[in-house]
């Protein structure tokens, strides 16, 4: 995968970010728990919400931090491990949009798991391409 060190750079600050922005929102709907009423419809109980700790831990999470660290050392195994994120993501983003739709609630939640599904959508067509153009 040849991509220009300038979208590499810009591609590992972003899955960095990603990472850290969902350690930290965990942080934040276990340290102070009134913040899951912004994250999770009233009709619902916390505990929806706080179930998905071990699929963002280990897809959002460690592979957004995986990407990045193997894009900066040029690691063979980072192609797949995106697409895994990235359909990971889709596909919990899917899941807050039916929820949210279903329960008309939680939408700040589905709103960032949306643009995080779109910014990775776009993550992966920039690869793609950079593998079918690369002298570009």
């Amino acid at each position: 995968m040849k991509l220009s060190l300038y979208v590499k750079k810009w591609l590992t600050l972003y899955l960095f970010a990603q990472g850290i922005g969902g350690i930290l929102w965990w942080c934040l709907l276990f340290s102070v728990p009134a913040s899951r009423s912004f994250f999770l419809s009233d009709m619902l109980p916390d505990r929806v919400l706080i179930s998905f700790w071990l699929p963002d831990l280990f897809i959002f999470i460690l592979c957004s931090l995986m990407v990045a660290y193997g894009w900066r050392k040029n690691r063979g195994w980072v192609q797949p491990v995106l697409y895994f994120l990235t359909g990971g993501i889709a596909y919990a983003s899917l899941y807050c949009l039916a929820l949210s739709l279903s329960t008309r609630g939680g939408w700040l939640g589905t709103l960032i798991m949306l643009f995080c599904m779109f910014v990775m959508f776009y993550v992966c067509s920039v690869v793609r391409s950079s593998e079918t153009h690369p002298g570009d």
